[in-house]
């Protein structure tokens, strides 16, 4: 996910940008601005999920950016950041069906608690997608039955890439496509070679394997990245695996590069 930040006050955008823990909550890119017309050419360059403004800026308000913002793509979330509980900002906030709206100075502990609850209101909505998505290839196909041959099967992969950071349960992938946890265990290893276990655990070696050849990130957090939140399980899992333990695959790739 994207976030812009939008302050006038670069001490207070600064503050914003490094005291929360963004990518906790899913988010890959912070982008910051000081103006509106700044943060609407970043809107038009990047597809972003939330926008956090200041109402009260010289130029355009925050106010008139987000009403923009709205009325061009609404999708896009806003949370409103003010130094006044006024009710006319809270009354055109609702009207823009606004996120939420936070009052300076930021009592960090709230705003994180903000950024939890939309985490998780986007993880509904990523399942609701992919709901939906498995839904019209079930009546794109034959009538009256759920998803057949590939198309289940694709169905339940995208899926899996798609919440690869969190733990998967058979029972909500049989639920997607409408059948039963046994069922899908069975028609999954038969058309693909292998069980849903090995399969979600192989997507979890590749990933972290790439992930440990090509970043400097830590091992705690490539694990958490493939929904591996215990350290040791991470490791056992990836040397049973690969042969070897993540620092070891790491050092390997580094003696190899040099």
């Amino acid at each position: 996910m994207r976030v812009i930040l939008i302050d006038d006050e670069i001490v207070a955008l600064n503050a914003l940008k490094k005291r929360v823990d963004w990518v906790k909550y899913g988010f890959t890119e912070v982008l910051t601005a000081q103006d509106a017309d700044t943060a609407r050419s970043l809107l038009e360059k990047h597809p972003v999920d939330l926008v956090v403004s200041d109402i009260e800026m010289p130029g355009e308000s925050g106010l008139s950016l987000i009403e923009n913002i709205k009325e061009n793509n609404p999708v896009v979330e806003c949370i409103f950041v003010t130094c006044h509980a006024r009710f006319d900002f809270i009354k055109k906030a609702m009207k823009f069906k606004v996120w939420d709206y936070i009052l300076k100075p930021i009592d960090y502990e709230e705003f994180e608690n903000l950024m939890l609850q939309f985490s998780e209101y986007k993880q509904r909505s990523r399942e609701k997608e992919s709901l939906e998505k498995i839904v019209e290839k079930a009546q794109a196909g034959k009538p009256g039955a759920a998803v057949y041959g590939e198309e289940r099967l694709t169905a339940v992969k995208e899926y899996i890439e798609d919440h690869i950071q969190e733990q998967i349960y058979i029972n909500d992938l049989a639920k997607l496509i409408h059948v039963n946890s046994q069922y899908l265990m069975r028609i999954f290893k038969k058309e693909s070679g292998q069980s849903i276990t090995e399969y979600i655990t192989g997507r979890r070696i590749v990933i972290a394997s790439n992930l440990l050849k090509e970043t400097s990130y830590t091992i705690n957090f490539i694990a958490d990245c493939v929904g591996c939140e215990n350290y040791s399980y991470f490791t056992k899992l990836f040397k049973r695996n690969t042969g070897y333990t993540p620092s070891e695959y790491r050092a390997m790739y580094k003696t190899k590069k040099s």
